[in-house]
């Protein structure tokens, strides 16, 4: 095989296959996607962004800001929320040619952008727009700012240091798992003497300053709400090391990040003579691409500390690891791999800088063609997601509102969280949407007695209208009505959706209890 001459511009094509990605990505998404996620984080986050508050129930407050925003000015469509999913890769895959930049690494910054587009938690994972892929676009970042911070002097470096503080408060504003990617920062600096000379400075102070004083609000909320984020986090852990789950989690890195690994490997094989010693080269670059240069390789300890870290944690029993919790650890994987395997053969280089685009091309290529025949899968299988009829449901939920209880507006709607969430989100956006029982939130930013003086609704969708099932939710809100002496007033819809994209004659249940402030009277409509 015959190269060409001259390589391609990659800097000419970088924007272009980028806005590519984002464009490729989102309409493969119309084709295949019907729904949401299934566990309804993305419905969560709408709800959490509906008022301003500097924490929830679950997770600081970030991922609510950023989705009450988007929301303020974008129509409240799946497309939509698709379209910031990936928007979030394309600010981290940013970041990412900005940090490159910052290590010496220009060289191989977009092929290493390209090769990380390709892996699971910037493509396949990445509609699922939460907590933890909001860290896709923030790490990068972070990272550049510390970097930045080390590298400018004087008035730059003061700057540089309070974007950096800034940067850090968001990224622990979006996940308290950003506090990972802290402590690697604060390794990783003493592995060079530019780092170590830094830690010295008074740059280091000022961004802890910084960092400090955007958390404080934070902080405070946490104090007025007895910590209920941080009690959600012990209930994810029953202080044993689960070491199954721990093993799973330290080979997660490899398995999502799996397709880019091997296709670098076997790229950078391009200058062996034959295809025996090809393949020798292959095995072997698997392995090299992540190796350590020295106890000074900074980008070794900057990519691969927040990883180890993790297993260290997750191996004390502190924390139950999750494996979604692997989705932002990956970001200068193809970083590390093309540093190190890029001059093993001097006529790898040439190779990589022509193929790797052609790869990220039919990449691109193949999600568009397997986008339709996935979607014919889930309707041919009667995937349950596929099928959900979330958008019929709102619909229907507030038309029957409207008939039973004629010219009162719906305040408030409670019950099964947050499946409760898609009355809002695809009904009426001004329907407040309280997280469980109304008067059992202490952690929900409005006022707690808010719903008492208006008319709402409790909402339990059927058995398999949400995830988990919903199996107490009727008993539940039946009791704390009763107990409150409120009139029991039931209402059910069966929904389903219809159309060409869904064979399967496939209905769902939601049940409504209808809350009226000053009713006292028992009253079971079904």
């Amino acid at each position: 095989m015959t190269l060409r001459k001259a390589p391609i511009d990659l800097n000419k094509w970088f924007v272009p296959l980028l806005c590519l990605n984002l464009v490729v990505w989102v309409l493969a998404r119309v084709i295949s996607d019907s729904n949401l996620d299934p566990y309804g984080d993305m419905l969560e986050n709408f709800a959490w962004g509906q008022e301003f508050s500097w924490g929830n129930q679950k997770h600081p407050p970030l991922i609510g800001w950023i989705t009450g925003l988007w929301f303020w000015f974008m129509p409240r469509y799946d497309t939509s929320y698709h379209l910031l999913a990936y928007l979030n890769v394309l600010v981290g895959l940013v970041g990412i040619y900005r940090v490159a930049g910052c290590l010496d690494l220009k060289k191989i910054a977009i092929p290493s952008v390209l090769l990380l587009a390709m892996a699971f938690p910037y493509s396949t994972l990445a509609v699922k727009f939460n907590a933890n892929s909001i860290l896709l676009s923030l790490w990068p970042w972070v990272i550049f700012g510390w970097l930045k911070c080390q590298q400018e002097a004087g008035s730059k470096g003061v700057l540089w240091a309070i974007i950096f503080g800034a940067m850090s408060a968001l990224a622990l504003l979006g996940k308290y798992y950003s506090g990972v990617l802290m402590i690697g920062l604060l390794l990783a600096s003493f592995s060079s003497v530019q780092g170590r000379l830094w830690l010295r400075s008074f740059k280091p102070w000022l961004a802890g300053l910084v960092f400090c004083l955007m958390l404080a609000p934070h902080v405070l909320w946490l104090f007025d709400n007895h910590f209920v984020s941080l009690q959600y986090i012990s209930t994810q852990s029953n202080g044993k090391s689960a070491y199954r789950e721990l093993y799973k989690f330290a080979l997660a890195p490899l398995f999502y990040w799996l397709l880019p690994w091997v296709a670098c490997a076997w790229l950078s094989s391009f200058g062996a003579p034959s295809l025996g010693l090809r393949i020798f080269a292959f095995i072997k670059n698997l392995g090299r691409a992540w190796y350590c240069r020295d106890w000074d390789d900074t980008l070794f300890w900057l990519v691969m500390l927040p990883w180890i870290l993790t297993l260290v944690i997750g191996a004390t029993g502190f924390v139950h690891l999750s494996l979604p919790w692997a989705i932002p650890l990956g970001f200068g994987f193809p970083l590390l791999w093309l540093r190190n395997l890029w001059g093993l053969e001097s006529a790898s280089y040439p190779h990589l800088y022509q193929y790797i685009p052609r790869v990220f091309s039919v990449w691109l290529i193949l999600v568009v063609i397997v986008s339709p025949l996935y979607a014919w899968q889930q309707g041919v299988s009667e995937n349950r997601n596929y099928y959900l009829p979330r958008a019929e449901a709102a619909r229907a939920i507030l038309a029957e509102w409207q008939q039973r209880v004629p010219g009162s507006r719906l305040h408030w709607v409670g019950g099964n969280w947050a499946e409760n969430a898609l009355v809002a989100f695809y009904g009426d956006p001004d329907v407040t949407i309280l997280p469980g029982l109304p008067d059992s939130n202490p952690g929900y930013a409005s006022n707690p007695d808010e719903w008492r003086g208006n008319p709402g609704l409790l909402l339990c969708p059927g058995k398999l209208a949400a995830v988990p099932s919903p199996r107490t939710c009727h008993s539940e809100i039946r009791s704390w009505l009763l107990d409150n002496d409120l009139a029991v007033r039931e209402f059910r819809v069966s929904v389903k959706k219809t159309g060409l994209r869904f064979p399967a004659d496939w209905e769902f249940e939601y049940t409504g209890f209808i809350y009226l402030p000053g009713r006292g009277e028992s009253d079971h409509d079904s």
